[in-house]
């Protein structure tokens, strides 16, 4: 399968597109870059592996980094008869790193990536070397915003996703610093059918912490206790009115070794709000685990 981008956006994304067959055939973008220890990447939903661009392209130099786009997001195919709930993509997310053979791991996870990444490093906790967290949830007592029931109200769905692409739209511009990086965020998502997935992804999240996806994602979050003495991190803006700074706390209750950085004036895409600051301290973190003579 191949993909053509625009130069504009090739050169913000100047990494090669590869795809993995899922079991029943869908297409699954990724990017692989760079050689040594593994850092896996997560993104938040509805963004994709363009997130993590400026991580990958520095860190490639010491690590080989992994980002998949999930199915249904990104550059990966978008098939319209699925639901696209955090479950249906867990699930996919380990059947591309079981295809991919992956050994031991880094993460890095951003907003609702941190599903995938704690169903999968529960999975497999003797895999997990250091844990990243970018305002990242996958607690069940997590409260939808009322701003995002309209992304899940039928016709009104169908108008603020489908029509003006209003999910995307909104993560561009808070999370972009230029019209260029906006044109990239948005760049999988221009016909109503590539936002479908988009759609169906907000009408699965849990409605309440004990509905079925509630009750899974409970499930996952008390195997999470597994991970507690793993080197972790989290890089968290305050300004994230869909991730409040209190998710934090269930974060600390789990992840003994967690340290945080907090910036008060980045919100839900704190890497595009401050990188230059996060990037020094990341870097530094993940190479701790590494060898310290490594030059940085």
């Amino acid at each position: 399968m191949a993909v053509s981008l625009p130069n504009s956006l090739r050169e913000l994304y100047p990494f090669q597109s590869r795809f993995v067959s899922l079991p029943d055939g869908t297409g699954m973008h990724y990017v692989d870059e760079g050689k040594g220890d593994l850092v896996l990447f997560f993104h938040d939903i509805p963004l994709w592996s363009f997130f993590f661009r400026n991580l990958i392209r520095d860190l490639r130099k010491h690590f080989r980094c992994l980002a998949p786009d999930y199915r249904g997001f990104g550059l990966s195919s978008k098939p319209d008869q699925m639901n696209y709930s955090l479950r249906t993509i867990t699930d996919d997310v380990l059947a591309f790193l079981q295809k991919l053979n992956v050994g031991k791991f880094n993460l890095v996870l951003h907003g609702w990536g941190a599903v995938p990444a704690m169903a999968m490093a529960t999975r497999w906790p003797e895999r997990v070397r250091r844990i990243v967290i970018l305002n990242g949830n996958c607690f069940p007592n997590y409260r939808m915003p009322m701003s995002h029931s309209f992304f899940r109200a039928g016709s009104w769905g169908k108008v603020t996703v489908n029509f003006l692409n209003l999910p995307v739209r909104q993560a561009a511009l808070s999370a972009a610093v230029s019209g260029r990086v906006r044109a990239g965020y948005r760049y999988p998502y221009r016909s109503w059918a590539s936002r479908t997935p988009t759609r169906l992804f907000f009408e699965n999240l849990p409605r309440t912490p004990k509905n079925g996806i509630g009750r899974w994602l409970e499930e996952v979050t008390e195997k999470m206790g597994i991970l507690c003495r793993k080197k972790s991190i989290a890089f968290w803006g305050t300004k994230d009115f869909a991730f409040p700074e209190e998710i934090l706390d269930c974060w600390e209750e789990y992840l003994e070794e967690l340290k945080i950085h907090r910036f008060p004036y980045g919100g839900r895409y704190v890497l595009e709000d401050d990188y230059g600051t996060i990037f020094p301290l990341l870097r530094r973190f993940l190479m701790d685990g590494v060898e310290l003579k490594l030059p940085l």
